[in-house]
C-alpha cells in the first residue's frame, strides 16, 4: 500500500523511519544555520578587529622624515617652498604618491635653516611668502606672521608651525630633511595629529 505524505510517495513507511528522517533534516538544517552565523560573525569580525589593530600598525608607519633639497641650494633670507610627496593611506584605501602638504624652508645667514608649515594654524589655509614686506601671509583673513614664524596680526590662535630639520650629508653634499607633520588647526596649542 502507497500513501502520499507531503508531496513525497511513501511505500510501507513506518513512523521511526519518519522520525529518522526528520532528525536528519533537522541536525542538516542545525549545522547550516551554524555555518552561515560562524561566517557572518567573521566577515563582521573582521573590520572590526583591523580597527581595532589599526593603532598597532600606526605604530610600525614609516618614517615621516623627507629630504626637500640641498643646503647650498638654499639662499639665505629668502624662504622656499617645498611640496611633501607621499603615499597616503586612508583606512584599507592606499592612493598613489602625490602631494600631501608643503614646507617653507629658510636659511640664515649663518647657515642654519628653519622649517614652517604652510599650513594657515588658523583655519588650514595655505600661506604663501611677500618677499616685499619679508613676511608670512595667509590670504583667507590677511594673518601676516614674521620670517621667524611669529604671528603679526590676524585671527590665528598661534605662530606658524615650526618643523624638525637635519642636515645629512650623502656623497659630499649637505641635504636638508624635514620631519613632516600635520597639527590641528583653530587652537592656540600645537598638537600633532596623523
Amino acid at each position: 500500500m502507497q500513501s502520499v505524505h507531503s508531496g513525497l510517495l511513501i511505500d510501507h513507511c513506518r513512523f521511526s523511519d519518519l522520525k529518522v528522517l526528520t532528525m536528519r533534516r533537522r541536525k542538516f538544517l542545525k549545522h547550516c544555520t551554524s555555518i552561515l552565523g560562524s561566517l557572518y560573525a567573521t566577515i563582521l569580525a573582521v573590520p572590526a578587529l583591523g580597527f581595532l589593530f589599526s593603532t598597532l600598525k600606526r605604530g610600525n608607519q614609516t618614517d615621516r622624515t623627507y629630504r626637500l633639497t640641498r643646503l647650498n641650494d638654499l639662499e639665505p633670507g629668502v624662504p622656499q617652498r617645498f611640496t611633501i610627496i607621499d603615499q597616503r593611506v586612508d583606512a584599507w584605501t592606499k592612493y598613489p604618491p602625490g602631494p600631501i602638504g608643503s614646507v617653507w624652508l629658510s636659511k640664515s645667514k649663518d647657515g642654519a635653516v628653519t622649517a614652517f608649515s604652510s599650513t594657515c594654524p588658523h583655519l588650514g589655509c595655505v600661506i604663501d611668502y611677500v618677499a616685499g614686506d619679508e613676511e608670512y601671509f595667509c590670504p583667507c583673513h590677511a594673518a601676516t606672521f614674521q620670517p621667524d614664524g611669529a604671528m603679526v596680526s590676524g585671527p590665528q590662535p598661534r605662530g606658524m608651525d615650526e618643523l624638525k630639520t637635519t642636515i645629512e650629508t650623502i656623497r659630499g653634499d649637505q641635504w636638508v630633511k624635514v620631519e613632516y607633520q600635520k597639527f590641528e588647526t583653530g587652537i592656540a596649542e600645537k598638537y600633532p595629529i596623523g
